[in-house]
């Protein structure tokens, strides 16, 4: 945004008139930070650094079942079993089948919103 159209956006989400906005955006074109010495900055820097613990052991996640897909497989297997053998890979979201010599797979997924 330009200076004019950041002005205008103060104005509009702080109810200010022109002249606050206008002094709003000068203080913040204004450079404000000292200058800091070597070893403010070296504190500084070490103060950036975030300090993460390795976690020693995995995390053990439990997925809850999803029972709509579930049971939505369950209705395709058996549309499915009356002329093919099925092979149920993930009861969830896979199976496999033949059907007159070719290798089939079918894939259930749930995009999220």
């Amino acid at each position: 945004m330009n200076k004019e159209q950041t002005i205008q956006h103060y104005m509009k989400k702080l109810g200010i008139d022109h002249d606050e906005a206008e002094q709003m955006w000068l203080d913040e074109q204004e450079d404000n930070l000292p200058e800091l010495t070597e070893e403010q900055k070296a504190v500084e820097k070490e103060m950036m650094r975030a300090d993460r613990k390795k976690e020693t052991t995995p995390r053990k996640r439990e997925r809850t079942p999803d029972e709509n897909k579930i049971a939505i497989m369950q209705q395709i297997i058996a549309a499915l079993s009356l002329d093919v053998d099925v092979v149920v890979k993930n009861p969830e979201r896979e199976i496999e089948f033949d059907f007159l010599g070719n290798r089939y797979r079918l894939t259930l997924s749930k995009p999220r919103k």
